[in-house]
Order: C-alpha cells, then structure tokens, then sequence
C-alpha cells in the first residue's frame, strides 16, 4: 500500500477511535488524498489535507448550511488531525465520475438542475464567507479585463454558492447526479459564480455549445434570468487564465485522459477570445 494511504487509513483509526479496513482510492482531485474505509459494514470517506489547510474548518461550517440538499450530500462522521494533518471522515455517496459515454448536453441538464437546488438552500447572515470579496488580481489579460468590469457585476441577493460546481464534483448514476462533495470553499455569492465556472468546465470538456444550454435550463427552472453571466464568464477566465493546465489530473481522475494540459489551454483560450 503507497505510504501516504497506510499513513491515512492509521489516521482514520485514530480519529474514529476504532478498526477500519482500507477499500480503495478516490481519484478526480488533487487538493486531498482521498480513500474509502470500511468501517464494519459502512463505507466511509476519509480525506486529509496538506498541513495548515483550513479545508476541514471551512467544510463542518458549510454542513449544518446545506443539511437541507439531504440525500445529495455527505454527513460528517469524525474530523481531527490537527493543523499538521487535518483529516475529515464523511458518509459515502453513491455514484461515481460520469460515464464515460454521457453526451455534454445531459452533463449540462443535470448539473442545471443540480445547481437550482443548491442555491435555493436558504443562507444565513455571516455563517460562510462571501464571494467575490475583491476583483482578480494579476498581469494577465483575462485578469485586466476582470478588473475593468468588475462594475458590471450584480453582487446582489446572494445564494449559496459551491465556488468548485464542476462535473468531477458531482457523482453520478448514468445520467443522473446523485450527490454533490467536496464543500471547502462553499460561500454565499451570486449565481454567477457557480454559473460561469460549470459553464468554463463544459467548455473545457469540448462543448461550448452545452455551456449555453446549461444557462437556458438553469433559468427556466429558477426563474431568474442572469443577465451579467458574461461577466462572471470573464471572472471564472481569469482564475483560469495561469493554472488551466495544472487541472490535466482533475480530469484523468475522472476518466478523461483525453484532456491534457495543451488540450485545456487551447479550449480555454478559445473560449477566451470569444467572450
């Protein structure tokens, strides 16, 4: 067993206070290592992040915030590690990465649908942090032209944002999502945020065209129509603009092996000069 696996299921036995049998590794991120535990005839999911990340903090914040989506999100079962190896345990989901023959539209149909139940989750005043709180900083083009219009952002009527809303961050049964993980950077914001980066995702998967349909099936079922989602697509670039070929690994953990570093920065730059 790799080292940081054994080093993790140990950690699991410590915080839980009891046996538990490593079943495998999840794949699909970088942030976490990542591994389903039995314990007894229960499946948990243990994830330790890198020391003096507050990913565990942030997360048993955002649960009792989106205990209302029910079956669509985990439960926390044990946290601890401390700052040097801070460790969270949640239940399993079902599901899994998208199939690999699932067309880009039904990506975009679900993930819209799965989105209006997040942001209708009702949000308290000052339990999560807020987004954006400033303008993108940076050199780059795409950065520059965030600045220049941050003024035509509506910061107004926040929701309940994810910040992550990509397909790898939704498990799934055939075409349909069966649960929404990895909750470390849930804030309240405006619907673009979460909008605009599961539209870059669609494109980045080779299907701008889906990234539109995304935005018409959301707004018809919520019924809010969002005007300035060209600027949030703006926004969600520039974050985009000097790391898309770090996510290369996102991708193969999900399947995607097609989707290289030269592959999403040619999508991106695409996209890019079309917005």
């Amino acid at each position: 067993m790799d080292t940081a696996i054994d080093d993790l299921v140990r950690a699991a036995r410590t915080v839980l206070g009891r046996p538990v049998r490593f079943e495998r590794e999840l794949l699909g991120g970088t942030h976490a290592v990542t591994i389903v535990v039995r314990d007894g005839d229960r499946p948990l999911v243990v994830r330790r992040f890198p020391p003096g990340d507050d990913a565990v903090g942030l997360e048993l914040a955002a649960f009792p915030v989106i205990a209302p989506l029910g079956d669509l999100v985990p439960q926390v079962v044990a946290s601890g590690g401390g700052a040097e190896q801070p460790v969270i345990v949640t239940t399993l989901l079902p599901g899994g990465a998208p199939p690999p023959d699932l067309t880009a539209d039904r990506i975009a149909t679900a993930m819209a649908a799965a989105l209006a139940l997040v942001h209708a989750v009702p949000v308290g005043t000052g339990v999560l942090p807020s987004t954006p709180s400033a303008p993108r900083i940076g050199d780059g083009p795409l950065a520059r032209r965030a600045r220049a219009e941050w003024s035509a952002l509506d910061l107004s009527a926040p929701v309940l944002t994810h910040r992550d809303f990509w397909c790898g961050n939704a498990l799934w049964v055939g075409g349909e999502i069966t649960g929404i993980v990895d909750w470390t950077s849930a804030s309240t914001g405006p619907r673009g945020v979460d909008l605009a980066w599961c539209r870059q995702d669609l494109v980045l998967l080779g299907a701008p065209a889906a990234a539109d349909l995304l935005l018409r099936e959301y707004e018809g079922i919520t019924g809010q129509v969002v005007a300035d989602i060209g600027a949030w697509d703006v926004q969600a670039a520039a974050s985009a603009e000097d790391r898309v070929e770090t996510w290369a690994p996102n991708y193969v953990g999900i399947g995607r092996t097609d989707l290289t570093g030269p592959v999403l920065r040619q999508r991106l730059d695409a996209w890019n000069a079309a917005l």
